[in-house]
């Protein structure tokens, strides 16, 4: 299952149609976060942790990537949503942060959640990784926990209030951790 997915991660750009690529990189994002989400101690967890290590961290090179990616969707969406506002049409936050999550917005977060449990994690290779590719990229700790501070804010409560702040308490912990 690990290599699997971890093997589609790096799609080739040829022959790929944009949307299905897209597509393809979001399920992948929600399932690797999944993945976190629901091994949260032993030797599956190390083994997930490791594949972010293998070939000189390209697993986590290709994770800032897509930071990187879909960050410039969701501040393009917020600037082009800055001027329509200035543009006098009334927009409530409900719908602004709905039109950010189309752009890009949800899988963002699910990329800094990742980037927690890596984080977290505490492995001194894939910390500075991270440093150095949000450094080359000139960002810091701080934009991932403002991305968590806002997914922590939205969390849904489908599943109940406990599931709720659950979620929260574990987003907690890796803005802390930043």
């Amino acid at each position: 299952m690990l290599s699997f997915a971890f093997g589609v991660i790096p799609v080739s750009k040829k022959n790929k149609k944009k949307g299905f690529k897209e597509e393809l990189e979001e399920r992948l994002i929600s399932l690797i976060a999944s993945l976190f989400g629901g091994i949260l101690r032993g030797s599956r967890r190390e083994r997930l942790l490791i594949k972010f290590v293998e070939h000189e961290c390209e697993k986590i090179d290709r994770l800032m990537e897509l930071y990187m990616r879909y960050s410039n969707r969701v501040k393009a969406e917020t600037e082009r949503l800055n001027d329509i506002e200035l543009d006098d049409l009334e927009m409530d936050e409900e719908e602004k942060y709905n039109r950010k999550l189309d752009s890009g917005l949800y899988t963002l977060q699910l990329i800094a959640v990742i980037l927690g449990h890596l984080w977290t994690s505490e492995h001194p290779q894939m910390r500075a990784r991270i440093e150095l590719l949000l450094k080359q990229n000139k960002l810091s700790r701080k934009d991932v926990k403002d991305v968590l501070q806002e997914y922590h804010g939205n969390v849904g409560d489908l599943e109940g209030p406990e599931e709720k702040e659950r979620a929260q308490s574990k987003i907690q912990k890796f803005i802390s951790a930043f």
